[in-house]
């Protein structure tokens, strides 16, 4: 009996080039990287009042596990460099203007990213996996 390295085949209602898929770790890495932003979204939230000592340590959490998704998608062949650099580059953006007691364009910038993250789970289409020729629909 022979094992088959085959993914379940994702659904393209309107005959859009997927690139964004199961393979490599890529969905899950999505996910994971868009509950992160949701969660550092409302901690910017300003009425929730969240010290800067705190906010700075759920970003720094964030932009660790973006750099271990980072790290995964260079060392061992992963597909999830997008998820990575996503939470890196926001959590540390967030970071910066929550220092200069930024709060609500912290959390527009959470909010807008969030978005983004979102409409590339939905559509399932992502141009950054383009330009670095991954496309992990495929096996």
């Amino acid at each position: 009996m022979e094992a088959s390295n085959k993914l379940p085949s994702l659904q393209n209602p309107f005959n859009i080039p997927l690139n964004v898929g199961l393979a490599g770790g890529d969905l899950p890495a999505r996910y994971f990287a868009a509950a992160v932003v949701l969660l550092l979204t409302i901690a910017a939230v300003p009425p929730l009042k969240f010290s800067y000592g705190s906010l700075k340590i759920f970003d720094l959490l964030a932009s660790m596990s973006g750099t271990i998704l980072l790290m995964a998608g260079l060392v061992f062949s992963q597909k999830t460099h997008y998820a990575g650099g996503m939470l890196i580059l926001t959590a540390l953006l967030m970071m910066w203007l929550s220092g200069r007691e930024w709060s609500w364009p912290a959390m527009i910038l959470g909010v807008l990213v969030l978005g983004w993250m979102l409409q590339n789970l939905l559509t399932k289409r992502c141009g950054i996996n383009k330009l670095l020729g991954i496309d992990s629909c495929q096996t």
